[in-house]
């Protein structure tokens, strides 16, 4: 939600014409403002897709160390396999098709919006690897209608490689998988000179280690019995933002993103720690909500830019309406729409969590 809500103000690129659109815009100014001051690590990945690689390294390694510190007989990798396509792979092709019938809409009919027609680039190649979830290990930017695939992508490489990961996990190596994947932030780093950084920051080499801190979280968690003290998390959030306030250097990037990893996943470890504390919680209003559009989630990311530029491109193409608020307006309902047509429409069709 965060990453559609940042896309959602930044891409509303009408401008506003009343002093009320201006008070609206100047209200998503100072909220994305605030955001990027609290939580962004300025220059690097956006802060919710870092959170999310911790989220999903917590959630895919945790009922196999359940399963071990219960001493039951692990899943067999084919039905973890079996299980990872369904959840990805049919709302994935979704995501492509329509991001797809954005580039052939904006290409067959211009709408000479410098934003749209940079979404809509993509040469058959490109369109071609994105549909072979391949993004991960291409080394190019590919827009094509629908960049922020290439998350998904990576996250199917991170998928590919848990065995390994857990191979070495089970056998306790969780230094030695800490250090392998800062080596290969260091790889990063030296590839930046031969491709282009968005790939490179896009790409297992960067991810790797947000994913891995989310698995250890886990480990921790079920073997140790870790969690964190809200006071332990304002302290690990105090050091990053002072982090962010250091003067430049080379490679400053790299640590403000893993000080911003670190940050969510002592977030983890603290939301399990109210959790156990405060069971009832589970029933607020609130928290159903924020249950509910974790549900939606995969479906509101991969939907939601194609859903952004058809909803603009319509506008331009068919009604020339550039009002600020009708925009907003479009380009929201066109996300909840596709996000609620795809999510019961395909996800759910494919895939039903046991929980």
């Amino acid at each position: 939600m965060a990453v559609f809500l940042c896309h959602w103000h930044l891409w509303s690129d009408f401008t506003p014409q009343a002093g009320f659109e201006h008070g609206v815009r100047m209200v998503g100014e100072k909220a994305y403002d605030l955001f990027t001051t609290l939580i962004w690590p300025t220059g690097g990945h956006h802060p919710a897709v870092i959170g999310f690689f911790v989220l999903s390294g917590f959630c895919i390694h945790y009922p196999f160390a359940q399963r071990a510190r219960a001493g039951l007989p692990l899943p067999g990798w084919r039905e973890y396999f079996s299980r990872r396509f369904r959840r990805i792979m049919p709302m994935f092709w979704t995501a492509c098709v329509f991001g797809l019938i954005f580039v052939l809409a904006e290409s067959n009919r211009p709408s000479g919006d410098l934003l749209l027609s940079t979404h809509a680039a993509g040469s058959p190649g490109e369109i071609a690897v994105r549909f072979a979830a391949l993004a991960g290990l291409y080394p190019h930017e590919i827009f094509a209608g629908n960049y922020p695939l290439i998350t998904v992508a990576v996250e199917l490489l991170m998928y590919a490689l848990y065995p390994l990961v857990h191979a070495q996990a089970a056998r306790g190596r969780w230094l030695g998988l800490g250090l392998g994947f800062v080596f290969l932030q260091l790889v990063a780093v030296w590839l930046l000179q031969y491709v282009t950084p968005y790939w490179v920051f896009n790409s297992v080499l960067m991810f790797g280690l947000f994913w891995y801190a989310g698995a250890l979280a886990a480990h921790l968690y079920v073997n140790r019995g870790t969690v964190v003290r809200g006071s332990w998390l304002l302290a690990v959030w105090l050091a990053y933002l002072a982090l962010k306030a250091a003067p430049h250097f080379y490679g400053i990037t790299l640590f403000k993103q893993a000080a911003w990893a670190l940050v969510c996943t002592f977030g983890l470890l603290w939301a399990l720690r109210r959790e156990a504390l405060h069971p009832a919680a589970k029933s607020r209003p609130v928290v159903v909500a924020l249950r509910y559009s974790g549900r939606i989630s995969y479906s509101l990311y991969a939907m939601h830019t194609p859903a952004i530029m058809l909803a603009t491109w319509g506008l331009l193409s068919f009604t020339g309406n550039r009002d600020y608020l009708v925009q907003l307006a479009a380009t929201f309902t066109a996300t909840a729409a596709l996000t609620l047509l795809t999510y019961y429409g395909v996800e759910r069709v494919f895939y039903r969590p046991r929980v």
